[in-house]
């Protein structure tokens, strides 16, 4: 089944699909262990909570930047490209927020036969905060050029 999606296929306006994200210890260590990131505010509670002021231990910002680039690769699909994304950190991702993960496209244009879409993103906790907004520039095939 070919479940690609073509440029011809979106509106500007056109909310993408979603993912969910649920922010736990375990995860955010795996996540620490694989980028090298040992920031103490990230897996010490203490540390995190009475030296830092912090509301509890917090997922590294970047994070968001692989919830953000699995989401538009798996919408953009097989023959799609993430070519730029920028995110900006403004609200804690803390253990056991549940997040939510989208965006809607702002604009689509075609440049040098290849069909792009700007989006802006959202990665949402609970309390609809976007903890850390984005935006994204995506390359999505052009069906009469995805036969030739």
């Amino acid at each position: 089944m070919d479940n690609q999606i073509y440029y011809e296929d979106v509106a500007e306006g056109q909310e993408i699909s979603r993912i969910e994200k649920r922010v736990t210890t375990v995860n955010i260590l795996m996540y620490l262990s694989t980028v090298w990131l040992m920031d103490r505010i990230h897996f010490d509670h203490p540390f995190a909570t009475r030296r830092r002021g912090l509301p509890n231990v917090v997922a590294p910002g970047n994070m968001a930047g692989d919830y953000y680039a699995e989401l538009l690769s798996g919408w953009a699909g097989e023959k799609g490209n993430l070519r730029k994304l920028s995110i900006q950190f403004r609200s804690f991702m803390v253990p056991d927020d549940v997040l939510t993960c989208s965006g809607v496209i702002t604009k689509k244009y075609v440049s040098e036969g290849k069909g792009y879409v700007e989006l802006d993103l959202w990665l949402k906790n609970g309390n609809d905060v976007n903890c850390v907004p984005g935006k994204a520039l995506v390359e999505l095939p052009i069906r009469a050029s995805a036969t030739t």
